[in-house]
């Protein structure tokens, strides 16, 4: 048993509920099929018991996610999932939403760094305060202090009404300035000392203005090395990291895209009128092998495109998903054959299949909690109280659970 494992999660002792023993695990055909030996339990009682330390690390992870779960964005939706990575980086993004520091998302290009921004905003003191983001990639050079540090009506040509700015707009808020690397030396300099002094004059050359924001600040770049190129001030790195977070790859939490297929799979066929969709399991595999270049942005795309291509289908097939992420997990299927030669035993599971145990122990964990919950449900009915009492869960967190894997009270 892995290690890790065992001190996190130890087996229950023998005057205590049977230990669950993992016999054997399969995969065919895309699904993964897990045989458990439960000494004293009978095929006609619970399937799996599971021990109440499982259920607190479920529930821990589950808590560290469960404040972001009505922080919804229109383009991307809420943030999915309970991966390793994943609860990390948001245990990190609590822990600096509870202060005021300036906080630095780092990480590709579609891991969500606005969504991760906002959630931080939502969880933070200034919640109640305007969330202003700013696409450091599109700001005009000639306009740019103008739109951040605003001007009154008639200071320029074509200027017809008064602009407060940016930076005055976020007053009381969080200021959240996506591709900061991509801010030109002048910009740099102007918010090195808005950050230093907390104060701003605006473009007119009035009376200077006090500034009371929250910066985030997100980029894809290695700002360490443009600081050794002399494309960024250092100076200004250093107050933007007061707090810095990388935000994990998709092919770092391939745990997180099966429920992150679901949410927007779902979401999708709503907003085009399509009815429910299932998937099946290739669709899933497909899913999970592919390395995701363009991480959860282009998973979106990718899904929305398997959706238009089946309107009235009720299954999704990997073929319906785009081309390139079929010939692509193809052709490292292939490879990964090709290079495993005649070592690889007959009947066995081809190297490209096989799964990682970090996934493998996510899914058989998730397995047995869903049966579990299932089998408490059954055997307590609309209870709640009952419910709690069996479980050793309290009721808020015995809803998140049941919630999270779609079981209703009869």
């Amino acid at each position: 048993m892995d290690p890790e494992l065992s001190k996190r999660a130890p087996l229950p002792t023998p005057s205590g509920p049977p230990s669950a023993k993992l016999v054997d695990v399969v995969e065919e055909g895309g699904r993964l099929y897990v045989t458990v030996e439960l000494p004293g339990v009978s095929a006609g009682e619970i399937d799996i018991r599971i021990s109440d330390s499982l259920l607190d690390i479920c529930a821990e992870r589950e808590s560290l996610a469960a404040w972001l779960s009505h922080n919804e964005d229109h383009h991307t939706g809420v943030i999915v999932g309970c991966s390793r990575p994943l609860t990390d980086t948001l245990r990190m993004l609590y822990e600096a939403a509870a202060s005021d520091a300036n906080v630095l998302l780092c990480g590709e290009t579609g891991t969500g760094k606005e969504l991760f921004a906002r959630a931080l905003h939502e969880k933070s003191a200034r919640a109640r305060g305007s969330f202003v983001a700013v696409d450091c990639t599109v700001l005009p050079e000639t306009l740019a202090d103008s739109l951040l540090f605003g001007h009154e009506k008639n200071f320029f040509a074509g200027a017809d009404i008064t602009c407060a700015g940016l930076i005055r707009q976020a007053r009381c808020g969080t200021l959240f300035l996506d591709e900061v690397g991509e801010l030109s030396p002048t910009l740099q300099k102007a918010f090195l000392r808005v950050l230093q002094e907390r104060r701003f004059r605006p473009t007119d050359g009035h009376a200077e203005v006090d500034s009371d924001f929250r910066l985030v600040a997100a980029t894809n770049r290695d700002l360490q090395r443009s600081v050794a190129r002399g494309h960024f001030r250092e100076d200004l790195l250093y107050r933007l990291q007061s707090c810095r977070i990388e935000l994990p790859a998709l092919r770092r939490r391939t745990d997180d895209i099966p429920p992150l297929t679901d949410y927007h799979v779902e979401r999708l066929c709503r907003r085009y009128g399509f009815p429910a969709k299932q998937m099946t399991p290739e669709f899933i595999r497909t899913l999970v092998l592919y390395p995701w270049p363009g991480n959860v942005r282009e998973l979106i795309s990718s899904l929305e495109q398997a959706v238009l291509a089946a309107p009235l289908e009720e299954t999704l097939f990997p073929k319906h998903l785009p081309q390139h992420i079929r010939i692509q997990v193809a052709r490292s299927a292939l490879e990964s054959r090709r290079g495993g030669g005649s070592g690889t035993p007959t009947g066995a599971p081809a190297a490209g299949c096989w799964p990682r145990l970090h996934d493998l122990r996510s899914r058989v964990f998730d397995l047995a909690e869903k049966q579990y919950l299932a089998g408490l449900v059954q055997l307590t009915g609309p209870d709640v109280s009952q419910g709690c009492r069996l479980s050793g869960l309290s009721r808020s967190r015995l809803y998140t659970l049941l919630k999270k894997h779609r079981i209703t009270l009869h």
